[in-house]
């Protein structure tokens, strides 16, 4: 028999039904519009939803039957992506008219008051701006970078540089101390304490974080880097559009395909054929997590099986150790490992 627990809370923009059967920790939130942003840490995980003019950023534990709601925001626009790192929760957003400032903001389920992690000021195409965070356990950290401008007044692009190229990157994680990036004069939010990990003449755009580890895209290819700035390895690979770390594997996609490197020799070990429009979601204990448009697929690299799942809209999906989560359109659900290994044979 199944037994359907409804947990029904009062907030603005979203309730949560969750299925928690005898057999099964399979669980199912249904929010009032639609997921726009997803991330996941542990049982945990986070989203960004939007609705008439405002948006919120939550947290679901559905092993716990606990839906929190961290932010609800109507004066800046969210940006891309959320990021989640234990029990700390980082956005980015984005304000203005012609100057343009972008920020990283975070909280964590004890403090929901947010702080700011950089802010900087820029346009659309040239200038600084804070790029969208990325975390896993202890370490949260974001790219802060500059795109050059070519002007008769003020040229300040490098030789070999054109306008709108990347001339500087730094990466910089949440720390308990030390002052955070705030080159904009409009941020209103209070700062938060940062740490400086490394940074470059170039791109260092933060791809994906993993176990203490940073994958960040170079002009050259992807840096691994420690959390505390140390170079691990430098894999050089063009086209990068995404990565995703885990263990002893990297996942690169680049046009075309999806490519797999040791993270210790640089290897190439594997090269899949993907379609335009696929995007890679993440990898976790050798399953390979892609989307694309409803349709969310599993590979698992030892033996290539593969399973899809279907959402209710565009898709979303993280996989961590205790099960997937999978967002489309106003639902999110989580399948718990065991049912995802048994999906793969």
């Amino acid at each position: 028999m199944k037994k359907l627990l409804v947990l029904a809370l009062a907030i603005p923009l979203a309730s949560v039904a969750s299925a928690a059967p005898k057999a099964s920790t399979s669980a199912t939130l249904v929010t009032r519009s639609p997921v726009a942003a997803l991330a996941a840490d542990g049982n945990r995980a986070a989203l960004t939803i939007r609705r008439r003019g405002r948006w919120q950023i939550l947290v679901w534990e559905p092993a716990a039957h606990r839906l929190q709601t961290i932010h609800i925001e109507s004066d800046t626009d969210p940006g891309e992506s959320v990021a989640l790192a234990g029990t700390r929760v980082a956005w980015d957003e984005w304000y203005g008219g012609l100057t343009i400032t972008t920020r990283v903001s975070s909280a964590t389920l004890a403090r929901h008051a947010p702080v700011s992690l950089g802010s900087e000021d820029g346009s659309d195409s040239t200038g600084w701006e804070v790029l969208a965070p990325s975390g896993d356990g202890k370490l949260l950290a974001f790219t802060v970078q500059y795109r050059c401008e070519e002007s008769i007044e003020e040229p300040d692009c490098p030789p070999g540089r054109h306008y709108g190229d990347v001339t500087q990157a730094t990466i910089w994680r949440a720390a308990p101390r030390g002052g955070c990036p705030t080159g904009s004069v409009s941020d209103f939010r209070r700062p938060g304490h940062c740490a400086k990990v490394a940074s470059a003449h170039g791109r260092l755009t933060l791809l994906d974080v993993d176990a203490g580890r940073i994958a960040a895209r170079t002009d050259d290819g992807i840096r691994l880097l420690s959390g505390a700035g140390r170079l691990l390895l430098d894999v050089p690979v063009r086209n990068v559009s995404g990565a995703a770390l885990s263990g002893n594997r990297l996942g690169v996609r680049v046009p075309g395909s999806l490519e797999i490197y040791d993270t210790g020799s640089g290897e190439l070990l594997d090269t899949i054929p993907a379609q335009s429009g696929e995007r890679l979601e993440d990898l976790k204990g050798g399953i390979l997590v892609t989307a694309m448009a409803k349709t969310v697929t599993l590979r698992r690299l030892s033996d290539g099986h593969t399973a899809r799942l279907h959402a209710a809209g565009y898709a979303h999906a993280r996989l961590e150790g205790p099960g997937l989560f999978v967002a489309g359109a106003r639902r999110v659900t989580f399948t718990p490992m065991a049912d995802v290994l048994r999906r793969l044979g």
